[in-house]
C-alpha cells in the first residue's frame, strides 16, 4: 500500500521478536521489509543496519529473494546519497540474483531503483525507461501495487511532452484506482505527481493541494515537492517567493543526507540570487552500516557479549567493531555513545 510509516513500527517488533527466537530466515525477510521502509522514508539509522543485516542473513541462509531485495534497498539507499558508484554495483548485483528467483516485485522495485539512480545523475531519459517498465502491462517489471511507489520518480523524470502525455495517463489510471484510499504516502505520492505533470501554467493549485497534504512522515517526497515548486516559481519570475521553499528544501535534503537533490536546491537558489550552502555531515555518515547498528546496540547499555548475542556474531567481533567506532566519532568510551548518536531522538 506503500504505508511505510504505518509500517516501520510493526517490522521492527518482528525483527527483534525473530531475533530472540532464533528464526533467522525470517528475519532475513523482516529487515529486507524494513529497509524498503527505511529507503523510501530516508531512514538512514534505521535503514542501514537492516540492509546490512538482511544481507549477511540471506546470504548465509541461501534466500536469493531476500538477497535480491536487501542489495535494492542498499542501492536506493546509496542512489539518494549521491554514492552513484555504490548503488550501480548493488543493484547490478541484484539483477544477477533475481534471475534464480525472478516475481514481478523484485522486477519492479529494481527498476525503480535504476530510476532513482538516474534521477541521482541527472539522467531522466534514463529514469524514465525504467520506471516505465513498472507500468508498462507487456513489461516482466509491470506491477499494478507497486505503481503507486513509482509515480513520483515517473513524474520527476518526465521531461518531454510524450513522457508527460504517458506519465499523466498512467496518473489518471492510478487516480481511478486510489479513489478511496486513506493511505498517507499514497495520497502524498500523487498529489506529488499531479504537481510535477501539471500544465506550467496551472501548477499553482496543484502544488499548494499537494503541500496541504500531511508530508510529515514523508520528508524526502516533501523536500522533493518543495524543491519543485521553488524552480516553478523561480521560472515564473516570482523570484522572492521561491526562495522561501528552496531554502526548506535545501536544510532538509541536508538533514536527510540527500546530496544530489541538496546540490539541486543550492543551485536554484543561487539562480534565485541566494549565495551559500549548508553542511550535510552527520555522524552515522562517518561509520558502515554493522558499525552504526553495534553502536546503537552499545549506546542502549548492552555489553559486547549481549550485541553479540542478537545480532549472532562473537563478543570479539563487536568488541573489533567498537573499537573502529570510538574514533571515527572522536570518543574514547561507551559512554559517550547514546549523547554523540544522539539515541533519544530515534
Amino acid at each position: 500500500m506503500g504505508g511505510y510509516d504505518h509500517a516501520a513500527g510493526f517490522l521492527r517488533h518482528a525483527a527483534a521478536g525473530l531475533r530472540a527466537q532464533g528464526r533467522l530466515g525470517l528475519l532475513a525477510q523482516s529487515l529486507v521489509s524494513l529497509s524498503f521502509t527505511s529507503a523510501h522514508i530516508v531512514d538512514w539509522e534505521s535503514g542501514l543496519p537492516s540492509v546490512a543485516e538482511a544481507l549477511r542473513l540471506a546470504e548465509e541462509n541461501a534466500q536469493p529473494r531476500w538477497v535480491t531485495g536487501a542489495l535494492t534497498a542498499k542501492a536506493h539507499f546509496a542512489a539518494v546519497h549521491g554514492d552513484l558508484e555504490t548503488a550501480q554495483t548493488a543493484i547490478v548485483q541484484a539483477e544477477r540474483h533475481v534471475l534464480a528467483v525472478a516475481n514481478s516485485s523484485n522486477l519492479a522495485f529494481i527498476q525503480i531503483t535504476r530510476g532513482m539512480i538516474g534521477l541521482a545523475a541527472g539522467r531522466h531519459a534514463e529514469t524514465f525507461a525504467c520506471v516505465w517498465r513498472v507500468f508498462d502491462p507487456a513489461d516482466p517489471a509491470y506491477h499494478p501495487y507497486l505503481q503507486t511507489i513509482a509515480i513520483p520518480t515517473l513524474a520527476e523524470a518526465a521531461v518531454s511532452d510524450e513522457e508527460q502525455a504517458m506519465a499523466r495517463h498512467a496518473l489518471s489510471r492510478l487516480d481511478a484506482s486510489a479513489a478511496t484510499t486513506t493511505a498517507r504516502l499514497i495520497r502524498a505520492n500523487l498529489g506529488f505527481a499531479h504537481a510535477l505533470l501539471a500544465d506550467d501554467e496551472d501548477a499553482e493549485a496543484p502544488f499548494r493541494s499537494a503541500l496541504d497534504l500531511d508530508l510529515s512522515r514523508d520528508p524526502f517526497t516533501r523536500a522533493r515537492l518543495l524543491l519543485a515548486y521553488g524552480a516553478w516559481l523561480r521560472r515564473r519570475r516570482r523570484v522572492m517567493e521561491s526562495r522561501a521553499p528552496l531554502r526548506i528544501a535545501r536544510e532538509s535534503f541536508a538533514s536527510l543526507g540527500a546530496r544530489p537533490w541538496h546540490e539541486r536546491a543550492c543551485q536554484e537558489l543561487r539562480s534565485a540570487g541566494e549565495a551559500g550552502t549548508q553542511s550535510m555531515s552527520a555522524d552515522w555518515d562517518l561509520l558502515t552500516p554493522q558499525e552504526l547498528q553495534i553502536a546503537q546496540l552499545a549506546a542502549t547499555g548492552l555489553s559486547n557479549r549481549e550485541i553479540g548475542q542478537q545480532l549472532y556474531l562473537s563478543h570479539r567481533t563487536i568488541g573489533a567493531h567498537l573499537y573502529r567506532v570510538y574514533p571515527k566519532l572522536g570518543i574514547t568510551s561507551r559512554g559517550q555513545l547514546r549523547e554523540k548518536l544522539q539515541l533519544g531522538g530515534w
